[in-house]
């Protein structure tokens, strides 16, 4: 096992001498809200908050409902959510949990790692839960989530959302295989909207032909973790930043393939999937495009994924800003998994007025324009898919997106989680921003139930001819990189 410099064996005290046994059971709870504690040396406490960007592992003890994981690691996580805490002074970290890192034969009920998200914009702290059971309920491979009662040694960090980690260990539990290429990918590889040729256009562009450093350089497996995270928790110096990609790619010469960002098969890297996948996206004739398209793609489960998406208005997506999706391969036919969802039920809103948020057009689903993003433009383009897509949306209309259906679940939800807001002195809201926010528009924040009512009726408007569900190919206006 590999230890973490400075740390010692551990970084529990008092709980070490309690050695509970390892219990088989799910590790998402969805009935209440389990206790989960992490200890760690204070000092190790103070390092992760004060270079919480760094995303640097720490060693920690792990408790979760009693049941200990000894000698594990965690960090801290997120893009705009971890700026935003930092520049608050906040210490509501979201946190990633690594059981494999230090020790490869390590996990946690059957999982390597786990994410604690904190709740960012979202005054009712159940946005993310419901938009990921969305997707579930409309057949898309989509995260679990439940909620936790979160500790950090003696400081209660409050309620957070536990959500599984899409990763090898998730790709073997939904597909039965982990073997294929997972892309996890940014603008502007992520807009889809290239092919090899203009990869190799690009590259022909670049002053140096490549990258500087690539993302993918030091991802070498090494015990339970890849290298440049071990070396991060180690504390050696490190050459290159996972983040750095995201923040500041403006430094570097980054071409399409380093912002899809390969999370398998790192060490030997093959896209010819990839490029098939985008050449028939972009470019295939429309009298062979079916055919085609579902050789390299899910077809089926692309179309509930957008109705889902686009029921939502969940624009901090690929319909928006164009990321928060995964990409997996299986035998060269690719499925889409989503991200990510803490800014559904319109939160993200591309600098688009409230009321076209409510009727978002279903046929032209995008913020800008719709030709900029070919996977929804492709798709929605051939009549018999559109007529799917509709049939989806009606499907959520009648069942899990109804107003009875989605009041009920909200109500529920919210009495389970209730007396844990109230105890939640670290939320970025107060209590009564919760209970109002459950129904009605709070600041910025559209009420949840009211978005519901709002957004379901103009949907069926839409399907019925009544509003137009459609415009002049620009999308939906606004700006992809403004909230």
């Amino acid at each position: 096992m590999i230890v973490l410099a400075g740390i010692g064996v551990t970084g529990c005290q008092e709980r070490t001498s309690m050695q509970v046994p390892s219990r088989d059971g799910d590790a998402f709870v969805t009935d209440r809200v389990v206790d989960v504690y992490f200890y760690m040396k204070p000092e190790l406490w103070k390092n992760l908050q004060s270079r919480a960007e760094k995303e640097q592992y720490y060693q920690i003890d792990f408790w979760f409902d009693s049941e200990l994981v000894p000698d594990v690691a965690v960090r801290a996580k997120g893009s705009s959510s971890l700026k935003y805490v930092i520049e608050d002074g906040s210490i509501r970290l979201s946190l990633k949990v690594d059981f494999n890192l230090l020790n490869d034969a390590r996990q946690f009920r059957g999982l390597k790692k786990l994410n604690f998200h904190n709740g960012f914009r979202d005054p009712t702290l159940i946005r993310e839960s419901l938009a990921y059971e969305l997707f579930r309920e409309m057949g898309v491979t989509a995260p679990r989530t439940s909620f936790v009662n979160l500790w950090v040694n003696d400081t209660h960090m409050g309620l957070y959302t536990q959500v599984d980690h899409v990763d090898r260990t998730f790709l073997t539990q939904h597909f039965g295989r982990a073997d294929g290429n997972l892309y996890k990918p940014i603008p502007p590889g992520s807009y889809l909207n290239w092919d090899e040729e203009a990869l190799e256009k690009q590259r022909s562009e670049m002053a140096t032909g490549s990258p500087t450093v690539s993302p993918d350089a030091y991802e070498v497996n090494l015990g339970g973790g890849d290298l440049s995270q071990i070396e991060q928790a180690l504390g050696t110096e490190q050459q290159y930043d996972a983040t750095e990609i995201e923040d500041e790619p403006e430094k570097h010469q980054y071409e399409y393939l380093d912002y899809m960002k390969l999370k398998t098969n790192e060490n030997r890297p093959n896209h010819s999937a990839l490029m098939r996948f985008l050449d028939v996206l972009n470019n295939e004739p429309d009298e062979t495009f079916p055919e085609e398209i579902e050789k390299v793609l899910d077809v089926d489960e692309a179309l509930r994924f957008l109705a889902v998406q686009t029921i939502l208005v969940n624009l901090d997506s690929y319909l928006g800003r164009g990321l928060n999706y995964y990409l997996y391969e299986i035998n060269g036919r690719f499925v889409i998994i989503p991200w990510d969802l803490n800014e559904s039920f319109g939160t993200y809103k591309c600098n688009i007025p409230r009321e076209e948020i409510i009727n978002f057009f279903i046929d032209e689903p995008t913020c800008g324009p719709v030709v900029e993003r070919p996977l929804v433009y492709r798709l929605l383009s051939y009549q018999p898919y559109l007529d799917a897509y509709h049939g989806y949306l009606e499907e959520l209309l009648a069942g899990p997106f109804s107003v009875e259906t989605m009041e009920s679940r909200i109500d529920e939800i919210a009495d389970m989680i209730r007396p844990y807001v109230e105890a939640d002195e670290l939320k970025f809201y107060p209590t009564e921003d919760f209970e109002y926010n459950l129904s009605e528009r709070q600041g910025r924040y559209f009420g949840l139930k009211s978005f519901v009512a709002e957004r379901g009726e103009s949907v069926r408007m839409q399907l019925d001819g009544e509003l137009p569900s459609s415009g002049d190919g620009s999308g939906n206006g606004g700006d992809p990189d403004k909230a």
